[in-house]
Parts: structure tokens; sequence; C-alpha cells
């Protein structure tokens, strides 16, 4: 994951130094905290359930999936801008940016995450470790994103940029999550 900081890293300065560790850390914290997402809900036979009920078994697991970037997706966004605030010493409307942009590729990778280790689960425990090693280049455009975000200096631009992703964002979790549910359901079938 270090590695990748020296594709974004051109100019050196400081800001851009720790806005990139910042972002290769959240990565790292999602993709490993998302690893065990639905790994207890398999060996405890919860997840049989979730596909016997009544319920829409998409909307249980968009839900899981949810939850589970808000518990982690938004303190981590939350704190890294303010990091960006008091400690790199931004202004408030680009710190704000920055928090804003960190939330909606948290929840991306949370998406992508899940969807990865979903189509693991009932493997050894090697396979979840390669399937987070797989899921790393569907996340780079994430990363991209997020570096030319950074460039931006007007908190309107950055606005319109981020509504705009926030839509293709929200078609990209549709997706990533009929993949999930799709991927649990055969691993549950295949027991």
């Amino acid at each position: 994951m270090l590695s990748l900081s020296s594709f974004a890293l051109e100019s050196n300065s400081k800001q851009e130094v720790m806005l990139t560790l910042i972002w290769i850390c959240v990565a790292l914290i999602l993709q490993i905290s998302t690893s065990n997402l639905f790994i207890s809900d398999y060996h405890d036979g919860i997840l049989e359930q979730i596909f016997i009920q009544p319920f829409s078994s998409r909307v249980i697991i968009a839900y899981k999936i949810f939850i589970h970037w808000l518990l982690f997706g938004l303190p981590i966004s939350v704190i890294s801008s303010i990091f960006n605030l008091v400690v790199l010493g931004n202004n408030i409307e680009h710190s704000i940016a920055i928090g804003f942009s960190l939330l909606l590729n948290a929840l991306i990778i949370v998406n992508i995450s899940a969807t990865g280790n979903a189509l693991m689960i009932g493997r050894n425990d090697l396979a979840l470790g390669i399937s987070q090693i797989l899921v790393l280049p569907t996340i780079m455009p994430t990363f991209i994103y997020f570096k030319l975000l950074v460039h931006f200096e007007s908190l309107f631009l950055s606005i319109h940029m981020l509504f705009i992703t926030a839509l293709i964002f929200a078609i990209l979790i549709v997706n990533s999550t009929i993949a999930t549910h799709m991927a649990l359901k055969f691993a549950v079938e295949q027991d």
C-alpha cells in the first residue's frame, strides 16, 4: 500500500504526503475491517436465516454494509477533516471538502471490499487475505478521485463534483450490493 503513494506524490509537499498517507491508512483500515463483516454470520448460520426471512435479503445486506460504513467511515472522515484543519493548517472549506470526499470514498471502499470478501466466504483464511489483495485494483479509481479533489481550491466547485460523483457512487453501490448478495447466497447454497 505504501508503494501507491509514490504514484500520487509529485511535488512532495507536506500536505499532499499527509493526505496520501491518510487515504492509504483509511483504505487499509476499511479493507481489514470489512473482511470480518459476514464471516461470523456465515459460521453462526445467520446468513441462512437472512435468506429465509420474508424481508428482502438485499435490504438487510445493504443495511449491514451501510452500518459498517457509518461505524468506520464516518468517524475516520471526521477525524481526517479535523486533522487537515488543525495539523495541516488548511482552511475550513478545504478541510470539509477533504472530509466529505473521504466519506464518499470510504463508502465505495467498504462496498467493493464487502463484495470481494463475500466472494471468498466459505473458503479458508488464506482466500480472505487474497481477496483483499485482489480488491485493491478496483479501489484505485477512488484514490485517483481523492487526489484530484485535493487540488480543487473552491468548495463550490468541489461540492458540484462531489454531488455528481455521489450519483455515480449510488449506482455503483446498488451494483455492489447485488453482487454481494449473490456471492453470499451462493456461499450459503454451497453448504
